[in-house]
């Protein structure tokens, strides 16, 4: 794998990362309604983003897994929302590989993709929860909170979700295709700009 390639999905772990900690933390001090929505559906715009960069089986579980190391170190999260993240970026993984070639003829199957990785992604944290963690919460709400969980908040982060993937797989094909001839940035120049970038997340992560 290339050296842009590891930045490139470094970065985007990082901002999954932080994403979590601050708006996250924001959202749950406001009182929002069910902060995990809002914050699912950034999540798959970013993972979305990084999969039209590099569309490679992997990739999208690397990123969960820098979002949760990013968690890890900077912030003290609920060892819940660390699986939450994770299984995201899996359930995103096994669904993009097995339409990989839907996506690329059809923009539609984007959203769908979006959608789909959405409701995997909430089966399989809920079913953890419940039956392998034995989380107190989610063993006494039983089949009947999973099923709640899944069809009333899945399906409302799988509609967000459908638009944000449309909108990150776009935006992930300019920055591949386009962005480095229109900002006219050289090789090393942009492995600066990724680093930097990068390290300014985790010391933000750290102050904030």
């Amino acid at each position: 794998m290339k050296s842009k390639i590891w930045l490139s999905l470094i970065f985007l772990g990082s901002l999954w990362g932080i994403t979590e900690g601050v708006f996250g933390d924001f959202l749950y001090n406001i009182g929002a309604f069910h902060p995990s929505i809002f914050l699912t559906s950034i999540a798959f715009f970013i993972l979305a983003l990084g999969r039209r960069y590099y569309p490679k089986p992997g990739s999208s579980t690397l990123i969960g897994a820098i979002a949760v190391l990013f968690r890890v170190v900077n912030a003290s999260p609920h060892y819940c929302h660390l699986f939450a993240i994770f299984l995201s970026g899996l359930a995103f993984d096994i669904v993009a590989s097995l339409l990989s070639k839907k996506v690329e003829k059809r923009v539609f199957w984007r959203g769908i993709m979006g959608s789909l990785s959405v409701y995997l992604g909430y089966t399989l944290f809920s079913f953890t929860m419940t039956y392998i963690i034995h989380y107190p919460h989610w063993v006494r709400s039983g089949i009947s909170g999973i099923l709640n969980y899944i069809g009333f908040r899945g399906s409302l982060a799988a509609i967000g979700s459908f638009f944000t993937v449309l909108s990150g797989y776009s935006l992930g094909k300019f920055f591949k295709y386009r962005g480095l001839k229109i900002f006219k940035l050289k090789p090393a120049l942009t492995y600066g700009l990724l680093a930097v970038a990068t390290i300014f997340l985790w010391i933000a992560g750290r102050i904030v």
